[in-house]
């Protein structure tokens, strides 16, 4: 059984990192808001990413000042450093509250932490449980590895930071996040859970906005419970989208299945039906691992909110 972790396991006296959305820094129960020197919270942020390795000055230096040329007699990134463990209450022997320690190594530097949460290693973790789950049959077990994962996700790795490194790993959380997602939203088209396939849809658009078929699957969905308002939302967003930021029409697919479901929306609500009546891109969804879902029969009479 996978045993998924929550937000804030954390006890008072270690130190806890978000690194999903915004980022926060809490050393106990105290948040730290002021970095003594500009770099110092990226390189603290790198120095965690990649902690327990050592990274090399002149890499430090190339990822906090990459516009500028290294040079050994530079103060810059000591600076940085001894604000990082100011911060960390850690001093250069390597001692410092908390676990956290900083040492100089073999011309770099590497971080150790004997008790540290990071949110981004929580949920690189129950992306991997969902995983192994899977491919040993225990698909409850994934669902909420996966569900536990995406409650996580708040956002972007260090949403608003534009370092190379930084863009690397958010695009890397990204794709692991769409996979639990694509997950999800299998299971729940496969047992007619259609709110639920509309909150999961609703979060694959979040993080991945020119999905067409995600769009594709709302319009089918909201017009056959005869929400012609929603079909028409959904639509007109991923038109706009895909022209304004793109340059590029919609899928002549994508555009059949609006027309189709606005046919359908106008003639009454209605229960939706199982796979023989299913357009193509409804028929199966891909789940991590597990190959392509197919629907059992179901139906349902509420309707579903945009």
């Amino acid at each position: 059984m996978v045993q998924a972790s929550t937000r804030g396991t954390a006890t008072v006296n270690t130190v806890t990192v978000n690194l999903l959305g915004s980022f926060a820094l809490r050393i106990g129960d105290e948040p730290v808001h002021k970095w003594r020197a500009g770099k110092a919270r990226s390189l603290f942020q790198y120095l965690l990413v990649h902690r327990g390795r050592v990274v090399l000055r002149d890499k430090l230096h190339d990822v906090l000042w990459p516009d500028s040329e290294w040079s050994p007699s530079s103060s810059s990134l000591k600076v940085a450093m001894h604000a990082v463990r100011q911060v960390l209450r850690a001093d250069a022997a390597g001692g410092g509250a908390h676990g956290v320690r900083i040492l100089h190594e073999d011309f770099g530097y590497v971080l150790h932490a004997d008790d540290v949460w990071v949110d981004v290693d929580e949920f690189e973790a129950l992306i991997e449980a969902g995983r192994m789950a899977d491919k040993s049959g225990d698909s409850a077990g994934a669902l909420r590895a996966y569900a536990a994962a995406i409650e996580l996700y708040q956002g972007d790795f260090l949403a608003g930071e534009t370092a190379d490194w930084v863009v690397e790993q958010r695009e890397w959380c990204k794709s692991l996040a769409l996979r639990a997602l694509d997950r999800l939203s299998a299971e729940a088209l496969a047992t007619g859970a259609f709110d639920e396939l509309v909150r999961w849809c609703r979060r694959i658009i979040d993080i991945d906005p020119y999905r067409e078929p995600v769009y594709r699957m709302l319009m089918d969905l909201h017009g056959r419970f005869g929400e012609l308002g929603a079909v028409r939302r959904w639509h007109e967003l991923c038109v706009r989208r895909l022209a304004e930021e793109l340059g590029v029409p919609p899928a002549e697919e994508t555009e059949e299945v609006y027309v189709r479901a606005m046919r359908s929306g106008a003639r009454g609500v209605r229960a939706v039906p199982s796979a023989p009546a299913r357009p193509r891109h409804l028929r199966t969804v891909p789940a991590a691992g597990t190959g392509p879902v197919r629907p059992e029969p179901r139906r349902r009479d509420a309707r579903i909110s945009a």
